[in-house]
């Protein structure tokens, strides 16, 4: 029996490092992956889905801490739980590693549903041998059906970090990117002002 123990010990510490070289191998997709909306405007080079992913999750943070300086002003039942939110934003785009970052044309070809459940299986597939790998599907679910108050800040911070790169884009000399700043709907009021600060700065 004795014997035996190092070998279960070896293989239960194998398992999980495992797990998390896989995520790590993702991450580096996601490192070298351009945002294809930008590439197909004609923005070489462009951000990466990291370099998008990083501004999404640092707004989200800070919004929520503004947001919850007034909470109920928000219309919110209890205060953003500030730390899930940043986990969502992180999770949000982690299945581009494997799908890509499929531009609106190819979700409107593909229908929304397919490029959904092409997802849902990137993220099991992503995080399959990690630690509690339900758990981040489950996070995953949370944040692409808008079901909790922290999904709508994150679905907010994903456009609004979408928009200040377009004016940076713009101010740089890029003028065709008018489609990046139509058709938003918002979910906080902070957030909708912060839009109109940004639109007001375009050129």
């Amino acid at each position: 029996m004795r014997e035996d123990t190092p070998l279960r010990a070896a293989s239960t510490v194998e398992q999980p490092i495992s797990g998390l070289l896989s995520v790590l191998a993702q991450a580096s997709v996601l490192k070298r992956l351009p945002r294809t909306g930008w590439l197909l405007n004609g923005v070489t080079p462009c951000e990466s889905v990291a370099d998008h992913t990083t501004g999404v999750a640092l707004l989200t943070l800070v919004l929520a801490n503004a947001i919850n300086a007034d909470w109920r002003s928000a219309g919110l039942e209890r205060p953003l739980d500030a730390g899930r939110a940043v986990i969502l934003a992180v999770l949000h785009d982690v299945a581009e590693s494997i799908v890509t970052d499929l531009p609106k044309r190819s979700t409107q070809l593909l229908g929304s549903e397919t490029k959904r459940r092409a997802e849902a299986d990137a993220i099991a597939a992503i995080f399959n041998d990690a630690p509690n790998s339900n758990d981040y599907a489950i996070l995953w679910r949370e944040y692409t059906d808008n079901s909790s108050p922290e999904a709508r800040l994150v679905h907010d911070a994903d456009a609004l970090d979408m928009v200040h790169q377009a004016l940076r884009y713009e101010l740089a000399g890029h003028r065709t990117l008018d489609e990046f700043w139509q058709g938003h709907r918002w979910h906080y009021r902070l957030c909708e002002q912060l839009f109109e600060v940004l639109h007001k700065s375009r050129a």
